[in-house]
């Protein structure tokens, strides 16, 4: 076998473990996002690696991998050939779109076709660095530490499991940078060895590497010497400590099953109803008052209330004067077999078809359903009348009457496994307020002043033993709307303020406005839950303890003094509100629908912080690498794209340049007032060679006595291929 297909074969087997490598990369990708078509990706790197292997000329070369490339998205997106006049047309409207998108700034609209462009480009990359470290560096070991950091990230912040994984990649990679070694010696030593020599001096570290690898993975394993310091890192940066339950990742949305709070979420777009207002408001569902250390329950029966249409309803929230009544039209588009309670009720108004319909008032919860014929029904349009309570500023602040003890003994409830911390807490934080209001106020702002954090990924759920607010005021410190509320009610309760836990929805979206009124579109991502506490002289006043959202109160400041204490809190209106999780709901799965590949990439990676955590990671060792080593592989590509072009057919000038370029970026830079005389000769005691001063020579002469006649071309290409072959290794 001769020298050249000694090193091809060589180079082949080098591309067939890099491919093998690359695949484990691709693995958790497709595991994590649910995407497909893994096989046209892995055909992709398998073609770019062949064209590496036998040289293609590189406009060839691009045109392969584009026309490759232009075929996968015209075929998963536009279902279209890409070379029909469909396809290109299809291609050529997102590729102007995408520009204008960056353009603009406009990240969100950058699409599907687009992304999945970026992502080739990235593996075309990739590839070329491989080809780079193998061809030329003759060292892997940056690549294999890169995958090997990847792999192992995604194991340990993820669901994937990189067991084997990290087996195949230690084997392959340790194989590689074994060979690579050996080559990077014959090299050295200007020998030439033929197969038998090559495979005598390589299996002897291949069956060492195999040997060790075999006896670890069959020998036992000692315990882990370190604590895990998972629950530390989470718990530092504020993700919680626990494990979510056998209940797995929840999905957002109203549920009636309270009992066990806690854990992540997944969000649902799915729209609940339309609402016709003229002001953004809460919808209020249901309360439950018995807390149970891990969630709610209802107390006893209370006695149900059956309500009329047009009838005013008797309910334990303060209404606002008749004059200032509101009407809101309710669309549900999801059924559920309640209707929505604005604060304020005053009466439910229904079209004639629905004349003989009737309502039922739970008297424990206060939830609200249509009843017809003695059948719960699904009521799809109807119009509430209401009146928001506008509270006396100076009643809240000076409280005269005592609190009905049924309401005391009902909404005073706490379990005998409280930590008495938590009641220590709440003691604290009222300290210097001397009335109920101010009171609720304090503890209402405490959860915005003390280093908690809304979120809805990594939610810790309490053991066995646990308090679930216990464990959310002293240890996570963070969570949603769940732990924001449950927590102040248990606050409230421990200073002997009765309170309750509402759920319902949030205000909602606003996607229409006709000047008088504005229809906001409320979804399962807006189910959220909230506290109302009791307060004497007033009733049942809602308080809203999560951040990140307001659900204010109409308060007339009627004290004869300085501005007063300001009670509203100034809280973005877009700011997407927090989620009532339904346990018995897991986490949706994955369509499989490949038309939106790497859109399911994109759209499930930027809500994982972690991933872009390493994602960063990853882009920054890379840039870091190549800047570090830029004098080592960038020569090469100068040195490579110079050589592509005909020294006979290019200027000598511009070819003398290209040299000086190539020097400079090596690190041979021309001082500050250096003759180019000088800079030759310094070039050509470092490489002991005067083909530098040669062409210097002769690019004088070209350029000021503008006479290129008599001067030997074929023998300056001799000395510019030279020094170019020199400097690029």
């Amino acid at each position: 076998m001769n020298k050249n297909s000694f090193k091809k074969t060589e180079l082949a087997l080098y591309y067939l473990v890099v491919f093998f490598i690359l695949r484990e990369w691709l693995i958790p990708i497709m595991e994590l996002t649910g995407t497909g078509y893994m096989e046209y990706i892995l055909l992709f790197i398998a073609v770019s690696l062949v064209i590496s292997l036998f040289r293609i000329h590189f406009i060839l070369s691009w045109l392969i991998k584009g026309l490759f490339i232009a075929w996968f998205i015209a075929f998963v997106y536009g279902q279209v050939w890409a070379f029909s006049a469909e396809g290109i047309q299809f291609l050529a409207n997102d590729l102007i779109r995408n520009l204008y998108s960056l353009m603009h700034g406009d990240w969100i609209g950058i699409t599907d076709p687009f992304r999945t462009l970026l992502f080739f480009i990235l593996i075309w990359m990739l590839i070329y660095l491989t080809h780079y470290w193998i061809t030329v560096r003759m060292n892997i070991f940056y690549f294999l530490a890169l995958t090997v950091f990847f792999v192992a990230a995604l194991d340990t912040f993820t669901d994937y499991d990189g067991s084997f994984a990290i087996v195949r990649i230690m084997l392959l990679g340790l194989v590689m940078i074994a060979s690579l070694f050996l080559k990077r010696l014959v090299h050295h030593s200007n020998v030439q060895i033929k197969w038998p020599t090559y495979i005598k001096m390589i299996l002897p570290s291949i069956g060492l590497i195999v040997i060790v690898m075999v006896i670890a993975f069959f020998l036992p394993k000692a315990a882990p010497q370190w604590p895990d310091p998972m629950p530390y890192i989470k718990s530092a940066t504020g993700q919680g400590q626990a494990e979510v339950d056998e209940g797995g990742i929840a999905k957002v949305g109203y549920g009636e099953n309270d009992t066990r709070l806690g854990g992540s979420f997944v969000a649902d777009d799915t729209v609940v109803f339309l609402a016709e207002v003229q002001s953004k408001q809460y919808w209020r569902i249901e309360t439950k008052d018995i807390y149970t250390s891990k969630g709610w329950e209802n107390s006893g029966n209370y006695g149900d209330m059956v309500i009329q249409p047009e009838e005013n309803i008797v309910h334990s929230l303060p209404v606002g004067p008749k004059e200032n009544s509101k009407t809101a039209a309710i669309q549900m588009l999801y059924e559920h077999d309640f209707v929505v309670q604005p604060y304020g009720l005053q009466s439910y108004h229904l079209d004639e078809e629905y004349s003989n319909l009737q309502f039922l008032m739970n008297g424990s919860t206060e939830k609200i359903k249509p009843y017809l014929d003695g059948n719960e029904v699904f009521l799809m349009d109807y119009q509430v009348e209401y009146s928001k309570p506008e509270y006396s500023y100076s009643t809240l602040k000076n409280p005269t009457e005592q609190i009905d003890p049924a309401i005391k003994e009902r909404y005073l409830q706490l379990p005998d496994t409280l930590p008495a911390r938590v009641r220590e807490l709440a003691a604290d934080i009222v300290e210097d307020k001397q009335t109920p209001y101010d009171q609720a106020r304090a503890i209402e702002l405490y959860f915005r002043q003390n280093g908690f954090r809304y979120d809805t990924d990594n939610i810790a759920v309490p053991a066995e033993n646990q308090d679930y607010v216990d464990q959310f005021l002293f240890e996570t410190k963070v969570g949603y709307c769940d732990n924001f509320s449950t927590s102040m009610v248990v606050l409230l309760r421990s200073i002997g303020i009765p309170a309750r836990w509402v759920k319902g929805f949030a205000g909602g979206d606003m996607i229409d406005n006709n000047g008088a009124t504005s229809t906001y579109q409320v979804t399962n991502n807006d189910a959220h839950s909230w506290v109302e506490a009791y307060i004497p002289n007033v009733g049942w006043v809602n308080f809203e303890p999560t951040i990140g959202f307001n659900n204010s109160r109409a308060i007339d400041y009627d004290l004869p003094t300085d501005t007063p204490e300001e009670d509203e809190l100034t809280i973005d209106e877009d700011t997407k509100p927090d989620e009532v999780v339904e346990e018995n709901e897991k986490r949706p799965q994955s369509t499989g629908q490949n038309s939106n590949i790497f859109g399911n990439v994109f759209a499930r990676f930027t809500k994982n912080k972690v991933v872009w955590l390493i994602v960063a990671l990853l882009i920054a060792s890379v840039g870091g690498i190549l800047y570090k080593t830029r004098r080592r592989w960038l020569p090469n590509v100068y040195g490579m794209l110079y050589k592509r072009k005909s020294f006979m057919e290019t200027p000598f000038e511009t070819s003398y340049l290209r040299l000086l370029k190539l020097l400079e970026v090596k690190g041979f830079k021309r001082k500050k007032g250096q003759t180019l005389e000088s800079y030759a000769l310094e070039i050509d005691r470092y490489f002991e060679t005067v083909h530098m001063t040669k062409l210097t020579k002769c690019y004088e002469r070209v350029i000021y006595a503008k006479n290129a006649e008599n001067i030997d071309m074929a023998l300056m290409k001799e000395s510019w291929e030279y020094l170019i072959n020199q400097v690029i290794g």
